[in-house]
């Protein structure tokens, strides 16, 4: 789908998504400003309550941050970012910190944001030290950006990610209730990649997360090809099929049940993901 016919919503069926909190349900009568005040002081009190602290990234974080990038990701990775990169994010756009009591750096997240059709705000370089694995820091850090980008005036939150990073893919699609919006698999420079989108509303934000069991009850009740597609993850082939076509969209991944190591895209027909709010 072509950025200018490009919803700047969507919605998941409620019959694949978590159910809400009541303290959750209790966040979408409020206004945006409100909302995000609220729901950020909740991520801040989770995080803290494993000995940890989320701050916004300053310009004296620039070497601490950079070097915490080179040494956790893999080396191919290490050149999106320099850290005149660095400097441009924490100026103009947003970085997130979680450090230690000793002030080790041991997660973090970027944003800069850009005007074009909709305000956007695009996220780069999430990443949460191997130790913290399990404790949803992921997630809470990609909300937590959505949070201020929304807080700020932006209107919809971006991202571009390798297509067999599994781990970012959960985070985001199923954990934050993104969506795969485009296809890249020939951007040489870059590699094979998806562009994935979360529009900047309490609605979006709350309302699109994935619960597994409800998606797998799903898949065995419902006709595979018409409601669903399941796409393996090395099907280069049907990815670009299904995104040339425009008819479907991936929502969530699932692991695999036939491969140990490999997972499964789940997309659905962009007629089941239109706008309800």
């Amino acid at each position: 789908m072509s950025e200018n016919t490009q919803p700047i919503s969507y919605r998941k069926p409620d019959s694949i998504c978590r159910e809400l909190n009541d303290w959750e349900k209790n966040l979408l009568s409020l206004d945006k400003k409100e909302f995000a005040r609220l729901y950020m002081e909740r991520i801040r009190k989770d995080i803290e309550s494993h000995g940890l602290t989320l701050r916004l990234a300053e310009t004296e974080d620039i070497i601490p941050v950079y070097n915490f990038i080179i040494h956790r990701f893999k080396d191919e990775y290490v050149e999106d970012i320099s850290k005149y990169d660095l400097f441009r994010f924490i100026k103009y756009g947003h970085g997130l910190i979680v450090e230690d009591a000793g002030h080790v750096i041991l997660g973090c997240l970027f944003e800069i944001g850009y005007e074009k059709k909709h305000k956007i705000s695009y996220s780069i370089r999430l990443g949460v030290a191997e130790r913290l694995k399990g404790k949803g820091l992921g997630r809470m850090l990609t909300v937590y950006s959505c949070l201020l980008a929304m807080e700020q005036g932006s209107h919809l939150k971006k991202g571009l990610i390798n297509f067999s990073n599994f781990v970012s893919l959960h985070i985001h699609l199923n954990q934050a209730g993104w969506l795969v919006d485009s296809f890249y698999p020939d951007i040489k420079a870059l590699g094979i990649s998806f562009e994935f989108s979360l529009p900047l509303t309490p609605e979006a934000i709350l309302n699109n997360s994935i619960d597994q069991a409800k998606l797998k009850r799903f898949i065995h009740a419902h006709n595979e090809g018409v409601d669903f597609r399941i796409i393996k993850s090395n099907d280069i082939e049907e990815l670009r099929d299904i995104y040339q076509n425009d008819n479907f969209r991936i929502i969530a991944v699932l692991r695999s049940a036939e491969e140990a190591e490999g997972f499964d895209f789940i997309a659905m027909p962009i007629k089941n993901l239109q706008c309800r709010f």
